[in-house]
Protein backbone atom coordinates (compact mmCIF):
# COMPACT_ATOMS: atom_id res chain seq x y z
CA UNK A 1 0.00 0.00 0.00
CA UNK A 2 2.49 2.44 -1.23
CA UNK A 3 2.28 6.15 -1.92
CA UNK A 4 1.94 6.63 -5.66
CA UNK A 5 -0.37 9.55 -6.20
CA UNK A 6 -0.24 13.33 -6.32
CA UNK A 7 -3.40 13.52 -4.20
CA UNK A 8 -3.65 13.02 -0.43
CA UNK A 9 -2.66 9.38 -0.19
CA UNK A 10 -3.65 7.94 3.17
CA UNK A 11 -0.58 5.85 4.01
CA UNK A 12 2.99 7.15 4.01
CA UNK A 13 5.92 4.80 3.40
CA UNK A 14 8.26 7.08 5.35
CA UNK A 15 6.52 6.65 8.71
CA UNK A 16 7.96 4.57 11.55
CA UNK A 17 5.34 1.85 11.13
CA UNK A 18 5.43 1.67 7.33
CA UNK A 19 8.00 -1.12 7.08
CA UNK A 20 5.92 -3.32 9.38
CA UNK A 21 2.80 -2.45 7.42
CA UNK A 22 4.18 -3.41 3.99
CA UNK A 23 5.63 -6.62 5.45
CA UNK A 24 2.25 -7.49 6.98
CA UNK A 25 0.61 -6.91 3.61
CA UNK A 26 3.16 -9.13 1.86
CA UNK A 27 2.62 -11.90 4.39
CA UNK A 28 -1.14 -11.68 4.08
CA UNK A 29 -1.48 -11.31 0.32
CA UNK A 30 1.58 -12.79 -1.38
CA UNK A 31 0.30 -16.40 -1.42
CA UNK A 32 -2.78 -15.26 -3.33
CA UNK A 33 -0.88 -12.89 -5.62
CA UNK A 34 1.86 -15.40 -6.39
CA UNK A 35 -0.70 -18.07 -7.29
CA UNK A 36 -2.41 -15.71 -9.75
CA UNK A 37 0.86 -14.58 -11.34
CA UNK A 38 2.32 -18.09 -11.51
CA UNK A 39 -0.74 -19.15 -13.50
CA UNK A 40 0.20 -16.72 -16.28
CA UNK A 41 2.48 -17.82 -19.09
CA UNK A 42 5.19 -15.20 -19.51
CA UNK A 43 7.23 -15.08 -22.71
CA UNK A 44 11.00 -15.40 -22.75
CA UNK A 45 12.71 -12.11 -21.86
CA UNK A 46 9.46 -10.81 -20.38
CA UNK A 47 9.32 -7.20 -19.24
CA UNK A 48 7.02 -6.69 -16.25
CA UNK A 49 5.84 -3.66 -14.28
CA UNK A 50 4.99 -3.70 -10.58
CA UNK A 51 3.17 -0.54 -9.56
CA UNK A 52 3.13 0.70 -5.97
CA UNK A 53 5.43 -2.16 -5.02
CA UNK A 54 5.24 -1.97 -1.21
CA UNK A 55 7.79 -4.38 0.28
CA UNK A 56 8.97 -5.39 -3.20
CA UNK A 57 8.16 -9.07 -2.74
CA UNK A 58 6.03 -9.27 -5.89
CA UNK A 59 8.68 -7.49 -7.94
CA UNK A 60 11.30 -9.94 -6.66
CA UNK A 61 9.06 -12.89 -7.51
CA UNK A 62 8.56 -11.58 -11.03
CA UNK A 63 12.30 -10.94 -11.43
CA UNK A 64 12.99 -14.58 -10.62
CA UNK A 65 10.23 -15.80 -12.94
CA UNK A 66 11.41 -13.77 -15.94
CA UNK A 67 14.81 -15.42 -15.85
CA UNK A 68 18.22 -13.98 -16.73
CA UNK A 69 16.98 -12.10 -19.79
CA UNK A 70 13.79 -10.63 -18.31
CA UNK A 71 13.29 -7.43 -16.38
CA UNK A 72 10.94 -5.80 -13.88
CA UNK A 73 10.20 -2.09 -13.66
CA UNK A 74 8.92 -0.77 -10.33
CA UNK A 75 7.05 2.54 -10.42
CA UNK A 76 6.49 3.97 -6.95
CA UNK A 77 6.65 7.41 -5.41
CA UNK A 78 8.12 6.01 -2.17
CA UNK A 79 10.03 2.83 -3.11
CA UNK A 80 12.39 2.72 -0.13
CA UNK A 81 11.23 -0.73 0.99
CA UNK A 82 11.90 -2.40 -2.37
CA UNK A 83 15.17 -4.42 -2.21
CA UNK A 84 17.79 -4.07 -4.89
CA UNK A 85 17.90 -6.77 -7.53
CA UNK A 86 19.92 -6.97 -10.75
CA UNK A 87 16.76 -7.38 -12.83
CA UNK A 88 14.66 -4.72 -11.10
CA UNK A 89 14.72 -1.07 -12.15
CA UNK A 90 13.09 1.36 -9.73
CA UNK A 91 11.46 4.47 -11.15
CA UNK A 92 10.59 6.84 -8.32
CA UNK A 93 7.61 8.44 -10.02
CA UNK A 94 3.99 9.36 -9.49
CA UNK A 95 1.95 6.91 -11.56
CA UNK A 96 -0.63 9.62 -12.23
CA UNK A 97 1.87 11.66 -14.25
CA UNK A 98 4.38 8.97 -15.29
CA UNK A 99 4.88 8.50 -19.01
CA UNK A 100 4.46 4.88 -20.05
CA UNK A 101 5.61 3.93 -23.52
CA UNK A 102 2.97 2.08 -25.55
CA UNK A 103 3.55 -1.64 -26.13
CA UNK A 104 6.16 -1.84 -23.35
CA UNK A 105 5.16 -4.59 -20.93
CA UNK A 106 4.27 -8.25 -21.07
CA UNK A 107 2.71 -7.99 -17.60
CA UNK A 108 1.49 -5.09 -15.47
CA UNK A 109 0.63 -5.74 -11.82
CA UNK A 110 -0.89 -3.36 -9.26
CA UNK A 111 -2.06 -4.36 -5.79
CA UNK A 112 -3.86 -2.02 -3.37
CA UNK A 113 -3.01 0.98 -5.49
CA UNK A 114 -5.71 2.05 -7.94
CA UNK A 115 -8.43 2.02 -5.27
CA UNK A 116 -6.57 4.95 -3.69
CA UNK A 117 -6.11 7.04 -6.85
CA UNK A 118 -8.78 9.48 -7.93
CA UNK A 119 -7.77 9.08 -11.60
CA UNK A 120 -8.00 5.26 -11.39
CA UNK A 121 -10.07 4.72 -14.54
CA UNK A 122 -7.87 6.94 -16.70
CA UNK A 123 -4.79 5.24 -15.29
CA UNK A 124 -6.13 1.79 -16.13
CA UNK A 125 -6.66 2.91 -19.73
CA UNK A 126 -3.07 4.22 -19.78
CA UNK A 127 -1.83 0.89 -18.44
CA UNK A 128 -3.79 -1.03 -21.07
CA UNK A 129 -2.06 0.96 -23.80
CA UNK A 130 1.33 0.19 -22.22
CA UNK A 131 0.79 -3.56 -22.59
CA UNK A 132 2.33 -5.40 -25.48
CA UNK A 133 -0.11 -7.31 -27.69
CA UNK A 134 -0.98 -10.44 -25.74
CA UNK A 135 0.21 -8.88 -22.49
CA UNK A 136 -1.61 -9.35 -19.19
CA UNK A 137 -2.83 -6.88 -16.56
CA UNK A 138 -3.44 -8.00 -12.97
CA UNK A 139 -5.27 -5.60 -10.65
CA UNK A 140 -5.97 -6.50 -7.01
CA UNK A 141 -7.87 -4.23 -4.63
CA UNK A 142 -9.93 -4.61 -1.49
CA UNK A 143 -13.65 -3.93 -1.41
CA UNK A 144 -14.23 -2.06 1.85
CA UNK A 145 -17.94 -1.28 1.81
CA UNK A 146 -19.28 -4.20 3.88
CA UNK A 147 -17.42 -3.52 7.11
CA UNK A 148 -20.07 -4.92 9.44
CA UNK A 149 -19.55 -8.38 7.93
CA UNK A 150 -15.92 -8.61 9.07
CA UNK A 151 -16.15 -9.33 12.80
CA UNK A 152 -16.83 -13.02 13.49
CA UNK A 153 -16.48 -13.61 17.24
CA UNK A 154 -15.27 -11.97 20.40
CA UNK A 155 -16.47 -9.94 23.40
CA UNK A 156 -18.93 -7.13 22.74
CA UNK A 157 -16.55 -4.30 23.78
CA UNK A 158 -14.04 -5.49 21.18
CA UNK A 159 -16.75 -5.89 18.56
CA UNK A 160 -17.84 -2.28 19.10
CA UNK A 161 -14.31 -0.91 19.01
CA UNK A 162 -13.41 -3.00 15.94
CA UNK A 163 -16.48 -1.71 14.11
CA UNK A 164 -15.76 1.89 15.09
CA UNK A 165 -12.17 1.54 13.92
CA UNK A 166 -13.13 0.04 10.55
CA UNK A 167 -15.77 2.66 9.79
CA UNK A 168 -13.54 5.53 10.93
CA UNK A 169 -10.46 4.35 9.04
CA UNK A 170 -12.36 3.75 5.81
CA UNK A 171 -14.01 7.18 6.12
CA UNK A 172 -10.54 8.72 6.45
CA UNK A 173 -9.36 6.83 3.37
CA UNK A 174 -12.43 7.81 1.37
CA UNK A 175 -11.88 11.42 2.38
CA UNK A 176 -8.48 11.12 0.69
CA UNK A 177 -10.01 9.81 -2.53
CA UNK A 178 -10.23 6.05 -1.97
CA UNK A 179 -13.11 4.21 -3.67
CA UNK A 180 -14.44 1.35 -1.53
CA UNK A 181 -16.31 -0.24 -4.46
CA UNK A 182 -13.67 0.11 -7.18
CA UNK A 183 -12.46 -3.50 -6.91
CA UNK A 184 -15.77 -4.82 -8.19
CA UNK A 185 -15.84 -2.37 -11.11
CA UNK A 186 -12.41 -3.28 -12.47
CA UNK A 187 -13.64 -5.94 -14.95
CA UNK A 188 -15.99 -3.45 -16.65
CA UNK A 189 -13.26 -0.80 -16.86
CA UNK A 190 -10.83 -3.35 -18.29
CA UNK A 191 -13.37 -4.21 -20.98
CA UNK A 192 -13.84 -0.51 -21.75
CA UNK A 193 -10.06 -0.22 -22.10
CA UNK A 194 -10.11 -2.93 -24.79
CA UNK A 195 -8.85 -5.87 -22.73
CA UNK A 196 -10.25 -9.34 -23.34
CA UNK A 197 -10.23 -12.76 -21.68
CA UNK A 198 -11.15 -11.03 -18.44
CA UNK A 199 -11.36 -13.25 -15.38
CA UNK A 200 -11.30 -12.76 -11.66
CA UNK A 201 -11.39 -14.25 -8.21
CA UNK A 202 -12.04 -13.09 -4.66
CA UNK A 203 -9.66 -13.81 -1.79
CA UNK A 204 -10.75 -13.65 1.84
CA UNK A 205 -9.22 -15.07 5.01
CA UNK A 206 -10.39 -15.60 8.55
CA UNK A 207 -7.83 -14.32 11.03
CA UNK A 208 -7.41 -14.98 14.74
CA UNK A 209 -5.89 -12.52 17.18
CA UNK A 210 -2.11 -12.58 16.89
CA UNK A 211 -2.11 -13.60 13.22
CA UNK A 212 -0.85 -11.36 10.38
CA UNK A 213 -4.26 -10.05 9.30
CA UNK A 214 -4.98 -8.82 12.82
CA UNK A 215 -1.49 -7.35 13.18
CA UNK A 216 -2.23 -5.27 10.09
CA UNK A 217 -5.18 -3.61 11.85
CA UNK A 218 -2.94 -2.70 14.78
CA UNK A 219 -0.31 -1.33 12.39
CA UNK A 220 -2.88 0.70 10.47
CA UNK A 221 -4.18 2.15 13.74
CA UNK A 222 -0.70 3.38 14.61
CA UNK A 223 -0.02 4.83 11.17
CA UNK A 224 -3.32 6.71 11.09
CA UNK A 225 -3.61 7.56 14.79
CA UNK A 226 -3.75 11.37 14.37
CA UNK A 227 -6.48 11.13 11.70
CA UNK A 228 -8.43 8.55 13.71
CA UNK A 229 -8.33 10.73 16.83
CA UNK A 230 -9.40 13.77 14.81
CA UNK A 231 -12.32 11.70 13.48
CA UNK A 232 -13.58 10.87 16.96
CA UNK A 233 -11.84 7.74 18.19
CA UNK A 234 -10.16 7.83 21.59
CA UNK A 235 -6.72 6.68 22.68
CA UNK A 236 -8.36 4.14 25.00
CA UNK A 237 -10.28 2.66 22.08
CA UNK A 238 -7.12 2.37 19.98
CA UNK A 239 -5.23 0.75 22.86
CA UNK A 240 -8.03 -1.76 23.34
CA UNK A 241 -8.09 -2.53 19.62
CA UNK A 242 -4.32 -3.09 19.45
CA UNK A 243 -4.34 -5.38 22.44
CA UNK A 244 -7.22 -7.43 21.08
CA UNK A 245 -5.58 -7.74 17.65
CA UNK A 246 -2.17 -8.86 18.87
CA UNK A 247 -2.80 -10.86 22.07
CA UNK A 248 -4.10 -14.32 21.13
CA UNK A 249 -4.04 -15.84 24.64
CA UNK A 250 -6.10 -13.22 26.45
CA UNK A 251 -9.84 -13.48 27.20
CA UNK A 252 -10.41 -10.85 24.53
CA UNK A 253 -9.39 -13.24 21.74
CA UNK A 254 -11.24 -12.36 18.55
CA UNK A 255 -11.76 -13.68 15.05
CA UNK A 256 -12.43 -11.48 12.02
CA UNK A 257 -12.39 -11.76 8.26
CA UNK A 258 -10.22 -9.63 6.07
CA UNK A 259 -11.63 -7.21 3.56
CA UNK A 260 -12.38 -9.26 0.41
CA UNK A 261 -9.70 -8.82 -2.23
CA UNK A 262 -10.96 -8.84 -5.81
CA UNK A 263 -8.26 -9.75 -8.31
CA UNK A 264 -8.99 -9.20 -11.99
CA UNK A 265 -6.87 -10.37 -14.92
CA UNK A 266 -7.29 -9.04 -18.45
CA UNK A 267 -5.31 -9.37 -21.68
CA UNK A 268 -4.53 -7.03 -24.54
CA UNK A 269 -5.61 -8.77 -27.73
CA UNK A 270 -2.71 -10.29 -29.63
CA UNK A 271 -1.77 -8.53 -32.84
Amino acid sequence: MSSTTSTAYTFDNSTRDARDQVQHLAGILDPHTFAVLDDLALPARAVCADLGAGAGTVAARLAERTGPDGHVVVIDLQPQHVPTHPRITIRQQDLVTADLEPDSFDLIHARLLLMHLGQREQILHKLAAALKPGGAMVISDWATDHLDDMFVDGPDPIREVFSAFQHTMIAVCEGNGMDSTWARRVPAVMRQAGLTGIRGETYNRLWNAGEPGMALHASNSRQLEPALLDAGMTRDQLALLRDAMTAPKTPSKVMARSWPMHTTVGFRPAA
